[in-house]
């Protein structure tokens, strides 16, 4: 998760990125047409962070039940939303490289406003719906999981809800807000991976990665 996020941001705060913030569409062409090489490398940062990320998310819920505390019930309600965020997160890295191919290959239609929206507006879309899903997966977790922190699942939540209403009243939103809250997340999940089992606690499962 927190390599994939930081892909995708890598790639959102390169240079040629201030052609999204420009208005004028003669402006943007010649931003890209200044830096064709930096734009198709974003593209490529852009499409590996969108992939990686969900397999990151199917790579938690894999690991669902390591370090359990709480019932089946919970812990089973906690991997199947788990489960739908990575599914949702894939569903929506499989629409989005249609949209980065179109800026990979035809910038200028890109500049000019020609490509079609909806790759960008599915991807967006369901992207929040698997965060939403992913927020209430941690949340489920640090009830199951002594220790587990609530925060990165009410951000996540909190997040989705935030963005969607940006998006819904304002037709826009920048995708890097998505990856900075799972790059947050990810580092949280590292993080507590690494601090759940002492050295000398040998009858413990491994730690979550």
């Amino acid at each position: 998760m927190a390599a994939g996020s930081a892909s995708f941001l890598a790639g959102a705060f390169m240079p040629v990125s201030r052609v999204y913030v420009e208005r004028e569409r003669q402006r943007k062409l010649d931003i890209l047409l200044a830096h064709p090489v930096q734009w198709r490398a974003q593209t490529v940062l852009l499409g590996a962070g969108t992939i990686v990320l969900p397999a990151g998310v199917a790579a938690l819920a894999g690991e669902w039940d390591q370090g359990r505390a709480g019932g089946e019930q919970e812990r089973l309600a906690g991997r199947r939303l788990a489960q739908a965020g990575a599914v949702l997160l894939a569903g929506g890295a499989a629409v989005f490289p249609v949209d980065l191919a179109a800026r990979f290959t035809d910038p200028e239609g890109f500049a000019l406003g020609r490509q079609p929206e909806w790759p960008f507006y599915g991807y967006v879309w369901v992207s929040l719906a698997g965060m939403a899903a992913l927020g209430g997966a941690l949340l489920q977790r640090s009830r199951t999981h002594a220790g587990f922190p609530r925060w990165p699942g009410w951000l996540n939540l909190g997040g989705a809800g935030t963005f969607a209403g940006v998006l819904a009243s304002t037709g826009d939103l920048p995708p890097l807000s998505i990856y900075c809250i799972e790059l947050a997340t990810g580092v949280a999940l590292v993080l507590r991976g690494g601090q759940r089992q002492p050295s000398g606690d040998k009858g413990q499962p491994p730690p979550l990665k």
